[in-house]
């Protein structure tokens, strides 16, 4: 019984009743492109709190390549808020905070996605999320930060790689201030 209905199935693919199936199997193979995902971490000295307190602001001081961020007033930025921040290439760009999660005693998290960027960016859609995880064992106070972002299919490699860099040198800056912060305060 499977062979022959097998056998039926096959000539009625065959036929023109869905005509041209390998060209469409083909195209929607290579229209099958999966967004992009960025993720990378490090670990950055300092207590969570403090730590948690440079991220959740949205302020960046610590980033090089943050001019300024302020925090959006008005009625539609949102429940947890808006945040425009201005880069040191001329870009502004709007992010809209998804979600805070203060939940867990050792780990917070915030999620933003960008809502607009002048100059407009070359993809659809971006998410963006910072988790941060105290270390437990170590010899001094250190934090596990994780940056991921989240980009629409049209979101090319080459955006991607930029992506990654970005982090890095988020990561870099981040370490830098934090551990000239620790230093200081000793």
């Amino acid at each position: 019984m499977f062979g022959t209905t097998h056998a039926l199935l096959c000539r009625f693919y065959d036929q023109a009743a869905i005509p041209d199936l390998k060209h469409r199997k083909a195209r929607n193979t290579a229209m099958a492109v999966h967004p992009g995902h960025v993720a990378e971490s490090a670990v950055v000295p300092g207590d969570l709190h403090v730590v948690w307190g440079l991220i959740k602001s949205m302020q960046f001081k610590f980033f090089k390549q943050v001019v300024q961020a302020k925090c959006e007033e008005g009625s539609d930025v949102g429940a947890l808020g808006q945040h425009t921040i201005a880069y040191t290439d001329n870009t502004v760009q709007t992010l809209r905070i998804t979600e805070i999660s203060e939940r867990l005693p050792l780990k917070r998290s915030i999620g933003m996605e960008m809502v607009s960027s002048d100059p407009p960016v070359e993809y659809s859609a971006r998410n963006d999320t910072i988790s941060l995880s105290a270390v437990t064992h170590g010899d001094r106070p250190a934090v596990y930060v994780e940056y991921t972002s989240d980009f629409s299919s049209d979101a090319t490699t080459a955006i991607l790689e930029d992506s990654k860099f970005k982090k890095r040198e988020f990561f870099d800056d981040l370490v830098a201030f934090s551990g000239s912060a620790g230093s200081a305060a000793a």
